[in-house]
């Protein structure tokens, strides 16, 4: 049987970035810390955590915090079932969220569900072609990704796809693009990237210019809202979600650059297939959310 001291323990352990922080979760000493995940460790006869800065969970780790997160899920089904939880106590839902969808609808859709429910979210923000694999790794429950493609143990629903397109201001567009978009003209003008794993200005390049190497000034800027900003200041130009642009445009305060720069991104639900009530309403809320509401 597994010790649910021991599961806890790895599980803040990685959840909170370090011993010093997990202790302070768990209200006990770093030491105590440290103890319990070298007992579990000899008990199973395997490392669970790489002792990194913060520590990484090994793949046994990380199957052992996924496990522990079904049975709080299932736990705590089972309790409200019973009447056994105790009035406001709250479930955490560990999830993955592109920084895109975080600034914007994500919390919209959730709103009601959240306020529902005694349900707090713990949100692990990256590219949206990279949270499935937290999802896979165990790290979170359900993730928003590009992918359709479910990870094995878990099902994908279609939510929607944004149109990113490529503007910038009059301003900006005169002083760079008045030659037109060529590889002369981009390879002088800042382009906003949000950081190194965003492919969208790649992608949008290999469709204007396929099988040509493009290099360009980079102006990195990891935060949705700030990229945005940084746009609409005119100091580079980028890929935007047309809803974030679309007021931008109509007032004339952006232009886009190349309709045929456009780049399609779909969005998808990704999930645990683990038969729990709070995962199948979150599920339905956010797919529910695009159904009525379009925006494309």
């Amino acid at each position: 049987m597994l010790d649910s001291i021991f599961l806890e323990a790895l599980a803040a352990v990685i959840e909170e970035g370090g011993f010093d922080k997990a202790a302070l979760k768990l209200n006990i000493s770093q030491s105590a810390v440290s103890q319990r995940i070298r007992n579990f460790e000899e008990q199973l006869g395997r490392v669970l955590v790489v002792r990194t800065t913060p520590p990484e969970p090994t793949e046994d780790g990380r199957k052992l915090i996924k496990h522990l997160h079904t049975v709080r899920l299932m736990e705590q089904e089972l309790g409200d079932s019973m009447g056994l939880n105790p009035s406001g106590e709250f479930v955490t839902l560990p999830v993955g969220v592109n920084a895109d969808s975080l600034a914007t609808w994500f919390l919209d859709a959730l709103d009601s569900f959240l306020k529902e429910n005694n349900v707090l979210l713990d949100i692990y923000v990256d590219d949206e072609n990279r949270t499935h694999e937290m999802l896979r790794r165990g790290e979170v429950v359900g993730c928003i990704g590009t992918v359709a493609k479910p990870v094995k143990g878990c099902r994908s629903d279609y939510l929607a796809t944004f149109d990113y397109l490529c503007v910038c201001t009059p301003d900006f567009h005169k002083c760079w693009f008045s030659a037109g978009f060529n590889r002369e003209t981009i390879a002088k003008a800042p382009a906003a990237v949000f950081n190194r794993k965003d492919e969208t200005q790649s992608q949008m390049l290999e469709k204007v210019f396929p099988g040509e190497s493009v290099t360009h000034p980079i102006f990195y800027v990891p935060s949705s809202e700030t990229f945005v900003d940084v746009v609409r200041r005119g100091l580079a130009y980028g890929m935007v979600p047309e809803f974030q642009a679309q007021e931008e445009l109509e007032y004339d305060r952006m232009v886009e650059i190349l309709p045929q720069g456009r780049v399609p991104v779909p969005l998808y639900w990704h999930s645990w297939n683990v038969e729990t009530v709070l995962l199948e309403k979150l599920r339905r809320e956010l797919v529910g959310y695009f159904g009525e509401k379009p925006l494309n």
